[in-house]
């Protein structure tokens, strides 16, 4: 696994996820694309490279030119669209998304069956806000996190949150329109901080989600108070005492409510044997 720095920029292009996770990996995805696919009762396809998808819930999957469209999307609870691929330790999806003012999103990164960190996005109170919760598995009760904004490349603030914390987004217009996700693996952190010093951090088995909504910024308030504005942000699991050491993931549910989604791109990195 590659050293990775958290001011650079996600490689696919919005999100980026990561989390740490509890119990065995699994040594074969076979059963678990097959359990998958007969779970769901609307269909299954092979669009993206490596990469089975099937239908959840309501939702129904349609192949295109430009890539796979969901619709049906009546809630984020059950519906939505299910990747299954090889023990990966990097998954990027870019995603337009068409949820209305009352959409919900909500991402699942899986081993087998079990979920191991979600990342839920939904409209917040005021116009133009979001409210985004992760959380992480990786420890006893869940894992605290870091959060990082960035704004073109840059890291604007960092600060650190309790686990299952919800984080609000404001002046965020149409975040819910276009979405790259990115999910990976972390051995090694490196975190910038505004004055330039690099601070190295052991994150063995970390977790990490990172979303971009390109072309728009949001102002979002650090733990300290102070109100940064950025395109991007990260979260990053904090590694602690009894952390489980995870270093892949087999799939991830991406669920929604809304009008629908059209996936322009999916792929994945192989964990490392």
């Amino acid at each position: 696994m590659q050293l990775k720095m958290m001011s650079r920029l996600m490689a696919a292009a919005l999100l980026s996820v990561l989390s740490g996770c509890q119990g065995e990996e699994p040594t074969s995805t076979e059963g678990d694309v097959a359990a998958q696919e007969a779970g769901a009762k609307t269909q299954c396809v092979t669009r993206f490279d490596g990469i089975t998808s099937c239908a959840l819930g309501n939702a129904q999957l349609t192949s295109t030119d430009k890539g796979l469209n969901v619709t049906g999307l009546r809630t984020a609870r059950t519906d939505g669209v299910s990747s299954s691929f090889g023990r990966a330790a990097r998954w990027s999806q870019t995603t337009s998304v068409a949820l209305g003012s009352s959409g919900q999103l909500q991402l699942e990164a899986r081993s087998g069956d079990q979920v191991v960190s979600t990342l839920r996005v939904t409209p917040g109170r005021d116009v133009d806000s979001a409210f985004v919760t992760p959380t992480f598995t990786g420890s006893p009760g869940g894992s605290g996190f870091r959060m990082n904004i960035y704004r073109e490349g840059v890291l604007q603030g960092t600060s650190t949150h309790s686990p299952n914390a919800m984080i609000v987004f404001t002046n965020w217009r149409d975040f819910f329109r276009w979405l790259v996700a990115v999910a990976d693996f972390y051995e090694l952190d490196i975190i910038w901080n505004k004055t330039g010093e690099a601070t190295a951090e052991s994150n063995v088995g970390a977790c990490g989600w990172q979303m971009t909504t390109p072309g728009n910024t949001f102002s979002v308030t650090l733990a300290d108070g102070t109100v940064v504005t950025g395109d991007s942000f990260e979260f990053v699991e904090e590694i602690g005492d009894g952390h489980y050491p995870y270093n892949g993931f087999t799939g991830m549910d991406v669920k929604a409510t809304g009008k629908g989604l059209s996936i322009l791109s999916e792929s994945f990195v192989p964990a490392a044997k």
